[in-house]
């Protein structure tokens, strides 16, 4: 076998693990909860309705978060109806899947 294709096939194996390993960052956002609701708010000042609001239960209005989401069209499951007849708007629906930290 040819010296460089085994140094080649050595420094592949030794890499891969790494590669699969990697955390990803996800997106920096703010959380915003009010009687309408839990948002997520972004850099750019947009907010995003959290379907899944109970695992930001532990996160108080104006924390910082790194989340990774996904958008989705619906929220289904148990849903309450707001608590005050404000309005609150905001681009888009998200499930949250992770936060890191």
């Amino acid at each position: 076998m040819n010296k460089h294709l085994s140094i080649l096939i050595i420094a592949s194996l030794f890499a891969t693990p790494f590669l699969f390993s990697c955390k990803k960052k996800g997106e920096k956002m703010t959380v915003i909860k009010d009687c309408t609701g839990v948002y997520l708010r972004s850099k750019s000042g947009q907010d995003s309705y959290v379907c899944n609001d109970a695992i930001l239960d532990a996160y108080a209005t104006g924390t910082e978060i790194r989340v990774q989401f996904d958008a989705i069209d619906e929220c289904y499951g148990l849903l309450e109806p707001p608590a005050c007849s404000d309005d609150h708007t905001f681009v888009e629906k998200i499930d949250v899947l992770e936060i890191y930290d």
